[in-house]
């Protein structure tokens, strides 16, 4: 039998003891300079400090050979940032500008207390990957996209593989956020999340809109339900060929005249229009078998149709509102031709949009003013049904299957996250603040 020796067990003693009395000094030293650094700025900056740059920002264990699959992959919350890099490398655009609007300028504490906050305006920390409600002005009319949208961020936070910076941060709910008339510069604005910005609104941080996890009122319903309810709708229209050979719109021309009214005209008696409006201050009792799927029993206007059901269309017209409009994102998980006017409003996913003639082409830009050129467009892409159909197919390689899928939304929440944190002066400090609301009380009442 092998017997290990009195000489043996010291040694091997004396190594362990080594090892550990090494591990503790260190781990005490690492602590110690982070909690005087962390001490140390907190009187500077009123309770709270700069991230330290030891924070891990994404895990190392992804292998380069991964490639993004949409049938595996596009419903997975929990991409790494480094599959998310690989997977939609234009998502991320958008950030990677307001990035590098405040590399020199980093976000102040002073700077968030400054900003007035609006009606339907949030306040939150993260800290310790987890989300917390500071604040929220009430706003009846917004605040089902207050909750859909905190809790996509929520469940991005949930899902991350890997550990989170803290941050404070303020959104808004509005449809867009316009900077105050006393800001001297659009790039030095308020550091404002919001669904929507202008080309020089760089101060703006786009974040993904409410209709990513819900959209009730107008009948949407979840967004993974209604890309169900797409993909069943398209699965009896195997061919492209058998969808309707039509121009699709329904919607209120209020919200933006110049651009909804003229396509009402521009498309008024032509054989290959489907263009409607909608007055929303005149609805009809919900009819058995709806199709919205969003559970809220709500009348629906004359001439409305299920968002799902727009997708029996080759062709789908996309107009701005106010700002933006959240059907965009709807219309381009149909197989079908999206045709747009210019659009002024940004979007997360607009740096993928492709316009035609390019051979990757996955819409239609309508140029001339008041949609002149629609009806030339229109009957050429009839007559030229290969062409339609490709900027069909690559919209959904594009969209449905990349840009906007649940995974790519995940994805896009957690780099907003980091990258925010990157440029931010201070780190939030959350024992003893005051107010401080756990997000899962916050949406549940619990103060």
């Amino acid at each position: 039998m092998y017997t290990i020796s009195k000489a043996h067990l010291l040694a091997t003693a004396a190594v362990l003891s080594l090892i550990i009395t090494t591990f503790l000094i260190f781990g005490t030293q690492y602590s110690t300079s982070v909690a005087k650094y962390a001490l140390k700025t907190s009187l500077q900056t009123g309770g709270c400090a700069p991230p330290p740059a030891e924070f891990p920002m994404s895990s190392s264990n992804t292998t380069t050979a991964w490639e993004f699959e949409a049938a595996r992959d596009g419903n997975n919350y929990g991409l790494t940032a480094r599959q998310c890099r690989a997977a939609f490398p234009k998502l991320f655009v958008e950030i990677d500008n307001s990035t590098a609007t405040r590399a020199q300028n980093p976000i102040r504490y002073e700077e968030l207390d400054q900003i007035e906050m609006a009606d339907g305006m949030v306040r939150g920390m993260i800290a310790d990957g987890q989300l917390y409600i500071i604040s929220y002005t009430p706003q009846p009319a917004t605040f089902s996209r207050a909750k859909a949208t905190l809790h996509a961020l929520h469940r991005a936070l949930a899902a991350s593989p890997d550990p989170l910076p803290p941050l404070e941060f303020i959104l808004t709910t509005e449809d867009f956020y316009l900077p105050p008339p006393t800001t001297t510069t659009t790039a030095s604005g308020p550091p404002i999340w919001s669904y929507t910005k202008l080309p020089h609104h760089r101060h703006t941080w786009l974040m993904p809109d409410f209709g990513y996890w819900s959209w009730p009122e107008v009948g949407v319903g979840p967004y993974g339900a209604l890309r169900a309810r797409i993909a069943a709708l398209e699965a009896t229209l195997p061919s492209f060929a058998q969808k309707r050979k039509q121009l699709l719109w329904r919607g209120s021309t209020a919200t933006n005249p110049a651009v909804r009214g003229t396509l009402l005209k521009a498309a008024q008696g032509k054989s290959w229009s489907s263009v409607r409006t909608l007055d929303w201050d005149s609805t009809s009792e919900p009819s058995a078998g709806s199709g919205s799927g969003s559970g809220s029993g709500k009348g629906m206007p004359e001439a409305f149709l299920p968002m799902h059901e727009h997708c029996g269309y080759m062709f789908l017209a996309h107009t701005e509102g106010r700002s933006f409009s959240g059907r965009g994102k709807y219309l381009l998980n149909c197989r079908a031709v999206v045709l747009s006017h210019p659009l002024s409003w940004r979007e997360a996913h607009h740096a993928a949009l492709v316009a035609a003639p390019h051979p990757e082409a996955n819409y239609v830009v309508v140029e001339e003013e008041g949609w002149a050129d629609l009806d030339a467009k229109m009957r050429w892409l009839i007559d030229h049904p290969e062409v339609a159909e490709r900027i069909a197919d690559e919209a959904v390689r594009t969209f449905r299957d990349r840009y906007l899928t649940p995974a790519a939304e995940a994805c896009y929440w957690r780099e907003l996250v980091g990258a925010y944190s990157r440029v931010s002066g201070f780190v939030p400090v959350l024992e003893g603040r005051e107010g401080v609301v756990a997000f899962e009380d916050w949406v549940l009442g619990v103060s």
